[in-house]
């Protein structure tokens, strides 16, 4: 179990340090990433600014995002807590100074009760909508790995943020679910080519192209075991009718009627004991000179009938 659930934090991980590597010029865009990133924090009050995130990038960009884009300094703490064999590392950034915090909050237009807002004046365009939700998926999000399963989800403390960004998902075409957990309501995205959308519309481009590896892997994998289930099958048949040949032919060599059978009868008859495994078409290259498929097929056939009618005799009061 753990080593799957590593493999799913590392897809994910690896996607989101890929998103935190994408450069973002516009100004009204690094607002709209950043407001992402902080509006699906762990608290956005007036009052403090608090979010806990397990990638590193992300940390560093939020911090490189609120100098860059408010002028404020956030601050970092990091710890480390067991998981399996190794650690893991969190980091916790807060913003918690009044004069920041309203910087901020004046900046984003934000209403006096802003409880699952997500203010207009932040996303003013396509681009900024994509950035603000990159910015939710690298706070807020999880990505499994697609050799596992196809789920994306946004994992939300406040139950009216979900609800809105759920809005949002459906607005711009994509199918998102809903669900809650506990403390955390989740929207969540299950069919792999709406993940593909989602991830390629935020620049998560190498993810998305890595889920439709994953299908075409498993759809090479089902077919080549759908073809060994029937070859099995087909085996297992050929193999039930050539003992069952095999029996006919020891019934007859038992009742001395084996030697009234032609020559070339005996000659297949022989070939099929001596090779209980052989397909017909190996059986059909064994004969001297060699014969076709259905020419086995039709000996061996008649021996059988022969075999059936002796039995019938043997029935018979």
């Amino acid at each position: 179990m753990l080593e799957g659930r590593e493999c799913a934090l590392s897809f994910c991980q690896d996607t989101k340090n890929d998103l935190c590597a994408l450069p973002c010029k516009r100004k009204c865009c690094k607002r709209a990433l950043l407001y992402g990133m902080l509006l699906s924090g762990n608290l956005f009050t007036k009052d403090k600014i608090k979010l806990i995130t397990e990638n590193e990038r992300t940390s560093q960009l939020i911090l490189y995002l609120l100098k860059e884009v408010f002028g404020v300094k956030g601050n970092l703490y990091i710890s480390e807590k067991k998981a399996g064999d190794g650690k893991i590392s969190s980091y916790k950034l807060t913003v918690s100074a009044k004069n920041d915090l309203q910087r901020i909050f004046e900046e984003c237009a934000l209403p006096e009760d802003c409880e699952g807002a997500v203010s207009p004046e932040m996303i003013r365009c396509d681009e900024c909508f994509r950035h603000f939700m990159r910015g939710t998926f690298l706070t807020a999000g999880t990505l499994t790995d697609p050799m596992a399963e196809y789920r994306l989800e946004l994992i939300f403390e406040d139950r009216h943020l979900a609800n809105t960004v759920l809005e949002l998902l459906e607005s711009a075409g994509f199918s998102p679910k809903y669900t809650e957990r506990k403390t955390s309501f989740v929207v969540y995205i299950k069919e792999s080519e709406n993940i593909e959308d989602f991830l390629t519309s935020i620049g998560a481009s190498q993810a998305a192209i890595s889920i439709m590896n994953a299908k075409i892997y498993k759809d090479i994998r089902n077919n080549q075991n759908r073809r060994s289930n029937c070859d099995a099958a087909n085996i297992n048949k050929m193999t039930g009718k050539a003992q069952e040949c095999i029996r006919a032919i020891r019934m007859l060599e038992d009742s001395g009627v084996f030697s009234l059978l032609s020559e070339d009868l005996k000659t297949t008859a022989a070939l099929r004991k001596e090779n209980p495994e052989a397909s017909l078409a190996e059986l059909a290259e064994l004969h001297c000179p060699p014969i076709t498929k259905s020419g086995v097929n039709h000996r061996l056939r008649k021996i059988c009938e022969r075999a059936e009618k002796l039995n019938e005799k043997k029935d018979r009061p």
